[in-house]
Order: C-alpha cells, then sequence, then structure tokens
C-alpha cells in the first residue's frame, strides 16, 4: 500500500514546510510528489490560507497538497479541505483519535507520531487512519527540528503493519535518506530542515542531492 502521491513502484518524496511560491516551483520541478504547507501559527514556517490561495494557481494541480496542522480548530481544517486549497491533513499535534477519525471519514488524513519507543506506537493498534508519518519525538516542536528517532522502530512498526501506508521523516537529509529506506521500507518520505539553507528556505542543491539519493535505492 502507498499514499496516492506515491506513483508506480517508487519512494515518495514529500517536502515540507515550505515557505514560498518559489520553493514550491522549485520542489516540484526537482522531483517531489507531495509538497506540505504548515498552517500552525507557532512554527516558523507558517503560512497563511490567503498565501497559499495565491500560489495554488501557479503550482502544479497534480502534486498532493499537505496542510500540516497541531491541535487546530476542525472548521479550520474542513475549511481548507472542502475548498480544495489543500487535497490532505496531517495532524502533528495531540489531538485525539476521534478527531482524526471523524475528519478521515471525509478526506484523507495523515496521523504524525512522535516515536519515542517500541510503546509509543501501541495506540495506533485501534486507529483507522490509513497514512501514519514517523516523526522524532519533541515535545512542544511538533516536527521540523532535524531530530530523528531510532529507526529499528520504524522498521518494526512497517514489518508489523502491511496495510498501513509509512511515511517517514525525522532527521533525513542527503547523507542519510538513502540508509534511512533501507532500513525502515517506508512508503514514502517527509523532509523539511534537512533540505534548508541558513535562512530556513529550500536549497536546490541539497533537495537534488535529497531527490538522488532515494532514487538510487529506487534503481
Amino acid at each position: 500500500m502507498k499514499p496516492d502521491f506515491v506513483k508506480g513502484d517508487g519512494i515518495g518524496i514529500k517536502i515540507c514546510g515550505i515557505r514560498s511560491l518559489e520553493d514550491a516551483k522549485m520542489s516540484i520541478n526537482l522531483g517531489a510528489n507531495s509538497l506540505g504547507f504548515n498552517f500552525w501559527h507557532k512554527s516558523k514556517r507558517y503560512i497563511t490560507r490567503k498565501q497559499l490561495e495565491e500560489w495554488i494557481p501557479l503550482i502544479d494541480d497534480n502534486i498532493e497538497r499537505v496542510g500540516v496542522f497541531v491541535n487546530a480548530d476542525s472548521d479550520e481544517v474542513i475549511s481548507l479541505l472542502e475548498d480544495n486549497i489543500i487535497q490532505v491533513a496531517q495532524f502533528h499535534g495531540d489531538e485525539p483519535s476521534s478527531y482524526c477519525e471523524s475528519i478521515s471519514e471525509r478526506f484523507k488524513v495523515i496521523r504524525a507520531v512522535g516515536v519515542r519507543d517500541n510503546e509509543s506506537l501501541d495506540y495506533l493498534s485501534s486507529s483507522t487512519i490509513k497514512t501514519i508519518l514517523l516523526d522524532a519525538y519533541c515535545p512542544d516542536n511538533y516536527g521540523g527540528t532535524g531530530r530523528s528517532f531510532e529507526w529499528e522502530i520504524g522498521e518494526k512498526y512497517v514489518n508489523a503493519n502491511p496495510q498501513t501506508d509509512v511515511i517517514l521523516a525525522g532527521g533525513l537529509t542527503p547523507k542519510n535518506v538513502f540508509n534511512a529506506i533501507k532500513s525502515v521500507r517506508p512508503s514514502a518520505v517527509d523532509v523539511a530542515s534537512g533540505v534548508e539553507n541558513d535562512a530556513g528556505f529550500k536549497d536546490p542543491d541539497l533537495i537534488t542531492q535529497f531527490i538522488s539519493a532515494i532514487n538510487s535505492f529506487s534503481q
């Protein structure tokens, strides 16, 4: 099983924390098939609904737009989905399972989980969410920190849940993504800080190296 943005037998590539139209276009041109837009106002990668609305006509509609949320009001999330500003909602906070699953009845949902140990994934056994994003556990930061977790935990989860689409995140870079994929065997990978320059925007050379490493695994 693979998320919709994964084409064929390859590994899906999601570039997250897009802060500008230029970064969105560049990421697509270099090979990303999904973009993440952060609607958590405390994030350094936060953008507004109005910004994304202005970018949409200039972004390839075949590239999946994922909205990233942290404990957001469900009406805000549903409005963005109903108006096709985003096509997928990714929940990265402390949202209860009932919140995520109620939205997943109508729309595509990604449940992000901060991985501390094997037990931190136990509660997913009763979840109906089909796509899970495994990230490093970072209290109060909710992702995008550049930290990683023990990939063996991700590997165990993937092997035990073949019916689940797993997206691997957390500290991925051009230097480690090949080994991360080899270890965990996810359906897709997600990167933000690992392909950013010192100013916090996406770096074309780092994205090129990141995607090249993924493609070398897929060949």
